[in-house]
């Protein structure tokens, strides 16, 4: 009996493959009708007939296959009743249509002239309405008016939802499920598993239908999100059979991913508040992007991410035609990176640059150049300057006192300069100076110890490991050097 079952639905399975032909078939006749009453179009009066027969019979067919697929009980019982019966009255008009069609050639009195025209226009009514409802079985019902333009959805009276995520005011007092796991849910789970459509037997918009579960029982196992069926499959080999989301659909990113497990782990509640269960730090940076998407993200990530004001491309063409190395860091932003490699004239060409581009540069290497400290004035000009080689050239502590306002500064290389311990003090206040190269220079091994106990998450490399646990014992490990 199960066998014979899965031929049914194995056959059924052909009704997307077969669907488009009634659609072109009977589409054609209408059009061909309505041209055909046109002298210059006369001639395709005698195809029409054919074209109807053609879309009559091949309705009959989807519509029998369509049955036969609705046997896997995939689909929600409501839409898939419109879908069903709009198909078979379909097939009723088609039929209907193409008798009336020759009936007329024989018998052209009015009541058939508009019999006929008003089946066909009846046909088209049904074949758009059939389309429709199997286009919302299939995707959802909002497929159709989901990237609609927010002036379009108004004229039709469909209310305009804010474009991306929505943000959670009170992270504390949010619903996990509500706020967090069903919109998650609704983005990845829901084009197959809703209202309108179960795939195995599973329907996911609702807590009633997680709880009932599909064709295979419970999905998820509150307190143990090792052992829960949704997250086995989530973390299966995309082209596995059994993975989910499906190849092809818009797979769950994998801070999505932790909050479900932290969601079932925590006993799978629908209607407990976030601080009411515990998270551990992890789980906690993630939360926080709910609130604010740049939580986690450094000021530098942020200003990159933002962009800068345009680039004039004449004066950017002109220092290219000049032989300066400067581009752009990527197509889609006006950020600039910078190499000079002439050894002479840096400081005045600094200074151009400085007042073409104070914004958009944030990359910039001057390393084996004549650069001096009045070429570091110029440079402390670029206030979103990010990355800084200024390696083996004549710039001195004094100099340094130029940079103190980059505050996005994150990497500064100096090996081989002249700089000493103090002039690191003119470094203390780049709030994101991560990294300092600086071998082969006069800052000592205690000076860049002592430095970077009070400078947070900032790195000296000196060309050996600086122990900070104890700055005054310090310790000194060899390791390999690279530029």
């Amino acid at each position: 009996m199960e066998q014979g079952a899965d031929i049914i639905i194995f056959f059924g399975r052909f009704h997307p493959l077969f669907l488009h032909l009634p659609i072109g078939f009977l589409a054609l006749g209408f059009l061909m009708e309505i041209l055909s009453r046109r002298d210059q179009f006369s001639y395709l009066k005698p195809a029409v007939g054919f074209v109807l027969a053609l879309g009559a019979l091949t309705a009959l067919l989807t519509a029998v296959l369509g049955l036969m697929l609705a046997q896997a009980g995939d689909y929600g019982e409501d839409l898939l009743f419109i879908h069903k019966w709009a198909g078979i009255l379909l097939v009723v008009f088609a039929f209907a249509a193409w008798g009336l069609h020759f009936k007329r050639d024989k018998n052209p009195s009015i009541t058939i002239q508009r019999a006929y025209i008003g089946t066909l226009s009846v046909m088209m009514l049904l074949l758009a309405g059939a389309g429709h409802y199997g286009g919302s079985l299939t995707h959802g019902s909002t497929y159709l008016t989901q990237y609609m333009p927010d002036t379009m959805k108004k004229l039709a009276g469909i209310p305009v939802e804010e474009k991306g995520p929505k943000l959670i005011e009170n992270l504390d007092e949010a619903v996990v499920y509500v706020d967090i796991i069903h919109p998650i849910m609704e983005q990845r789970c829901n084009s197959c598993h809703n209202a309108s459509k179960k795939k195995g037997d599973l329907q996911m918009h609702t807590p009633e239908a997680l709880m009932k579960g599909g064709e295979n029982g419970a999905i998820f196992e509150p307190g143990s999100a090792a052992e829960s069926e949704m997250i086995k499959r989530v973390h299966l080999e995309e082209n596995h059979d059994d993975h989910m989301p499906p190849k092809g659909k818009s797979q769950l990113t994998d801070d999505q991913v932790l909050l479900l497990e932290w969601w079932i782990n925590e006993g799978a509640s629908f209607d407990k508040k976030v601080a009411e269960l515990k998270a551990d730090d992890e789980v906690k940076n993630v939360l926080l992007t709910l609130s604010d998407p740049n939580a986690n993200k450094s000021a530098v990530e942020i200003l990159l991410a933002e962009g800068t004001s345009a680039i004039e491309e004449e004066k950017l063409n002109a220092y290219v035609n000049e032989g300066i190395a400067i581009k752009r860091l990527s197509n889609e932003d006006n950020w600039l990176q910078v190499t000079l490699y002439r050894k002479d004239s840096v400081d005045a060409i600094l200074a151009r640059l400085a007042t073409d581009f104070p914004e958009q540069i944030t990359w910039l290497d001057v390393k084996d150049t004549q650069l001096s400290d009045k070429g570091l004035t110029e440079v402390g000009k670029l206030k979103n300057l990010t990355r800084l080689r200024a390696e083996k050239t004549a710039v001195t502590d004094s100099g340094l006192a130029n940079l103190e306002g980059l505050t996005y500064l994150e990497s500064l290389n100096l090996y081989g300069t002249n700089i000493t311990d103090a002039g690191l003090a003119h470094l203390a206040s780049l709030p994101n100076l991560k990294r300092l190269y600086a071998w082969e220079t006069q800052v000592s091994r205690e000076g860049a110890a002592a430095f970077m106990e009070t400078s947070g998450n900032l790195d000296i490399n000196l060309g050996y490991e600086v122990n900070v646990l104890d700055s005054t014992n310090v310790e000194v490990k060899p390791i390999a050097v690279s530029n």
